[in-house]
């Protein structure tokens, strides 16, 4: 009943019920515009196979960025969370402040072209503001959780992905209502698979790429010292991620599918510079958890293989791996718990060397160094000559004779005993 976890949880899980619902009770009938052009709603027929298309780009970018967490990995139900906020929270608010920017700019019908605007000037910023609340929010709970940039690129990458997945659904159900009531068009599904196409594969990268711009921000404010780079980071983040969207947006606009391959290019550019800065930052990751193990292994409070072992991404996973076959419950569990807390136990070094937490660090660091040992017997620590697939016990070829006893009176040899 303490933990901060549990009533976020009973506060957000009814307010996305309450989004998710609002939205559809929007989108569901029939609008009609002042000038007398009628919008067709979303049928459940139309929003099924939405789902069943946006599902699967969904499903791909969550579990890439489930296992870029894999050093400090956060808890399932803050994943689940921060993918829930960008599915129903941020969706819920960017279609309210996008309708109401819609409104205030004359975009009163039905035409694609008004609507333009709204998308270009107001779109970007709602859309990437909702989207990034949940990481402020998460940060201010659980300071000492997120300690890695990976963490916070990891939760900004759900959230976007959420948002995308729910933005998705829309788009392919308007364009298979579209072509379904449209007499010209004569297969409804292949014109949706064609969007499914551009949104959901060649453009899918959008929406993490910006929102992950305000997450290096907040990384870079996070392991700063100075008050003037923790406020400017965010906020130049923010603006970076939100100019971007703008530009993807105005291009998209403007032009069809053919003027958006200079567009594409150029994204799959900052998409590329942006995977190999993630590949450096894994391996300056490693540099710091080896680095900071090893003064307390210099001390006698960890042993020479610790640091070795537990800064190699592919050492840990081995040992993820072959404790999982070896029990979920008496080996892998205590193996996982082992490894998040020697990794808390690095960053905790690290923010005490870099002056940005104080002298609780050292009370922190006593208690986990205290549950390492306690932890150390039952769990995996070890690589060196370690199988993934656990011994297999001997058949016994033949079963143990029964006990036997002395025969009765008279009769020579042994017998069952009773």
């Amino acid at each position: 009943m303490r933990a901060p976890l549990f009533w976020l949880t009973a506060v957000l899980l009814p307010f996305y019920v309450y989004c998710i619902v609002s939205q559809f009770n929007m989108l569901h009938p029939d609008t009609e515009y002042p000038d007398g052009t009628v919008a067709l709603g979303l049928n459940m027929e139309s929003l099924r196979m939405g789902a069943y298309y946006a599902m699967w780009t969904a499903l791909v970018w969550v579990l890439l960025f489930i296992w870029l967490d894999r050093f400090r990995p956060q808890r399932p139900l803050v994943w689940l969370l921060t993918f829930l906020w960008g599915a129903c929270a941020s969706t819920w608010i960017s279609i309210h402040v996008n309708s109401w920017a819609g409104e205030a700019m004359n975009t009163t019908s039905a035409n694609a072209d008004t609507g333009t605007r709204a998308a270009i000037f107001i779109a970007p910023f709602a859309e990437e503001a909702s989207k990034a609340t949940v990481l402020f929010l998460l940060i201010i709970l659980f300071r000492t959780g997120i300690v890695s940039r990976l963490s916070i690129v990891t939760l900004a990458g759900l959230s976007a992905i959420g948002f995308a997945f729910v933005e998705n659904i829309i788009y392919y159900a308007r364009a298979f209502v579209y072509a379904t009531n449209t007499i010209d068009i004569e297969d409804p599904v292949a014109e949706m698979v064609q969007l499914v196409k551009l949104r959901g594969i060649y453009t899918s990268f959008g929406h993490p790429l910006f929102t992950m711009m305000t997450a290096l921000g907040l990384a870079i404010a996070l392991g700063a010292r100075s008050k003037i780079v923790r406020v400017v980071a965010p906020l130049a983040g923010f603006v970076v991620g939100a100019g971007g969207h703008m530009l993807f947006n105005g291009v998209a606009s403007s032009g069809g599918a053919a003027d958006l391959r200079p567009q594409w290019f150029m994204s799959l550019g900052l998409v590329a510079m942006l995977v190999i800065m993630l590949v450096f930052t894994v391996v300056a990751q490693a540099r710091l958890i080896r680095r900071r193990l090893g003064d307390y292994r210099r001390v006698g409070w960890l042993t020479d293989r610790d640091p070795i072992i537990f800064s190699s991404p592919f050492k840990r996973t081995k040992l993820h791996v072959a404790s999982l076959l070896r029990g979920p419950r008496r080996t892998w569990w205590p193996t996982a718990k082992f490894m998040r807390r020697i990794t808390e136990l690095a960053y905790v070094r690290e923010g005490m060397t870099r002056g940005t937490i104080g002298d609780g660090g050292d009370d922190r660091a006593k208690e986990i160094l205290l549950e390492l040992e306690e932890l150390r017997p039952s769990a995996l620590t070890e690589t060196v000559g370690l199988k993934l697939l656990p011994p297999r016990r001997r058949k016994r070829l033949a079963s143990a004779p029964p006990p036997q006893s002395p025969g009765p009176s008279g009769l020579g040899g042994n017998w069952p005993a009773p």
